[in-house]
């Protein structure tokens, strides 16, 4: 290794003694390419989200293959959009290990900042770590044809969570060797669902889907509010899509370590549309291919469809792996700079720097979440309708339970990429703004303004479809329960205040996720500012 590297290194650390943000130095051929890059945000993107959310989306649009195509191609044309405004937010931070929360501390005020950081810190990966277990079981459920009770679907998704929280968190070795193996498996279904479905459209035995949907359609569901509009069911859908694209911005984090640092916007950019393609070539395959929108349902030999659904389950799998290389050390990285509660006594206690305090971190405050979300999801309403497992006549996933459970799977994950999605909005908007201040200096693209204000748009429209949905569901179970609107001819429905509960606990999750990214970001705000003026009166004395 050259001396030169040494002395860049050694001026690196005096700088990351005094600096909270520390800047790691890497050698350049260490350092990660344009092409490895593109890659990453490739496989940070696709995999589960296109094979689960097709079913969600179908069901909100009562089986519209015309109008979930809109849903799609709404939902792309915002994301591109998005991948339009990056240049000009990258380009003002230069070395970034924090991602789209670097981005709002550069370009949006303190208490965005922090209400940033605490939700990706609190709940974003937590939430990964409850729900992907669940989409990994409901996978092998619709491969093998069986049920499950509810407390088996929350001891097996929290043996699987715990096993990454910790041999991924503290083995590089490991980690990097089930990358490998799942990277290697996980592109056979994306290839398999890309053609199986249009196999089956020229063979007569596509989809008995309708282009235009027949309001109102309850298919034996209760109604509620999305179902009345075919608008509102394009609209509750654009969330669902979202969740497709989530986890390519945490290629942003790795802009610090990369040969060209200029170069990330434009690789995030052909990332997300090289996904976008994929994406889109697998959701017509399967909504022409099948009932459900899901690889099960296609009508193909068994043990075709089971080995793709196989390697499905395995990428998942290389989902959580991923979370869990990142997880670990970012907690060690605010345990070193003092942003969690009781960091200092953790700090004390971690030795020569190792993870672990970090993986620790994350896995207590995982057991926590578990806790609560299952509290919350045995209680939950099933908005997206689960109950025959496709493939599978007369089997259901398990109990109501369990179909509440992974309803609440789906309402999470959708908020989950919603709230990140809102992140990256502000920091949309955080950087418009500049161009009137120019506090920081950035390299102005011409796409800025209009794809800002395209994404903005769309994005919003979804995002803040979500408690308005929640709302009217409410709203709409009330008024069964009183008898003020009658239940339909042909569904079998009786409303209980059970369902109330389960209605209502969609908004309490989402106040719940506000007061945590809120309440602390407001304390920690004005405790800062207490301390400003306390210092500066003190100077003056």
């Amino acid at each position: 290794m050259s001396a030169k590297y040494h002395i860049v290194k050694k001026l690196s650390e005096s700088i990351n003694a005094a600096s909270p943000s520390p800047i790691e130095v890497i050698p350049t051929k260490k350092k990660i390419g344009f092409v490895s890059t593109v890659s990453l945000v490739i496989g940070s993107s696709i995999g589960a989200g296109i094979f689960i959310k097709n079913h969600e989306i179908l069901n909100n649009v009562h089986g519209s293959i015309l109008f979930a195509i809109i849903s799609w191609l709404i939902s792309i044309i915002g994301i591109l959009a998005l991948a339009l405004a990056l240049p000009e937010i990258c380009s003002g931070i230069h070395n970034n290990h924090q991602g789209i929360v670097g981005w709002v501390r550069k370009f949006n005020s303190k208490i965005i900042f922090l209400c940033s950081k605490n939700f990706m810190s609190y709940l974003h990966l937590s939430i990964y770590y409850f729900i992907m277990p669940f989409y990994l079981v409901m996978t092998l459920q619709e491969t093998f044809g069986f049920a499950i009770e509810w407390y088996w679907l929350i001891l097996i998704s929290f043996a699987i969570s715990s096993w990454f929280i910790w041999i991924t968190g503290l083995s590089t070795k490991a980690a990097n060797l089930q990358n490998w193996i799942v990277t290697a498996i996980k592109f056979l279904p994306i290839i398999f669902a890309a053609i199986a479905g249009f196999i089956l459209l020229g063979l007569g035995k596509g989809t008995d889907n309708t282009m235009f949907p027949v309001y109102p359609v309850y298919d034996g569901h209760l109604p509620l509010f999305s179902d009345k509009l075919p608008v509102l069911g394009i609209l509750s859908s654009i969330p669902a899509i979202f969740f497709a694209f989530d986890g390519f911005y945490s290629t942003a984090g790795i802009q610090g370590v990369m040969k060209e640092p200029k170069k990330i916007s434009s690789a995030m950019g052909l990332g997300m549309a090289i996904v976008s393609a994929l994406d889109i070539i697998i959701s017509l395959s399967l909504l022409f291919g099948t009932h459900s929108g899901k690889i099960s349902d296609l009508q193909l030999s068994r043990w075709i469809f089971q080995i793709a659904n196989l390697c499905v389950a395995i990428g998942i799998l290389g989902i959580i792996n991923g979370v869990s290389v990142y997880a670990g050390n970012y907690y060690r990285d605010l345990i070193n700079n003092m942003e969690l509660p009781f960091a200092g006594w953790l700090k004390s206690h971690a030795k020569n720097n190792s993870p672990t305090m970090g993986v620790l971190t994350s896995y207590l405050i995982t057991i926590f979440w578990f806790i609560i979300f299952t509290i919350i999801g045995l209680n939950f309403l099933n908005t997206s309708h689960y109950g025959a497992i496709p493939g599978w006549e007369n089997k259901n996933y398990g109990s109501q339970y369990v179909m509440n459970l992974y309803s609440f799977a789906d309402l999470l994950g959708d908020w989950n990429a919603a709230f990140a999605f809102i992140i990256i909005l502000l920091a949309i908007l955080g950087v418009m703004r500049n161009r009137k201040t120019n506090h920081i200096k950035v390299t102005h693209s011409k796409f800025l303004l209009p794809s800002g204000i395209v994404s903005l748009l769309i994005m919003g429209s979804g995002i803040f479809f979500i408690p308005i949905q929640s709302i009217g569901n409410l709203v709409y179970i009330i008024d069964y329960y009183d008898g003020t609107i009658p239940i339909p001819p042909g569904v079998n429905a009786h409303i209980t205040i059970v369902d109330i509960v389960g209605a209502a606990s969609q908004i309490v999750v989402l106040f719940l996720f506000l007061g945590i990214m809120l309440i602390p970001a407001i304390v920690r705000n004005h405790n800062d500012h207490r301390k400003r003026i306390s210092k500066m009166s003190h100077k003056h004395y």
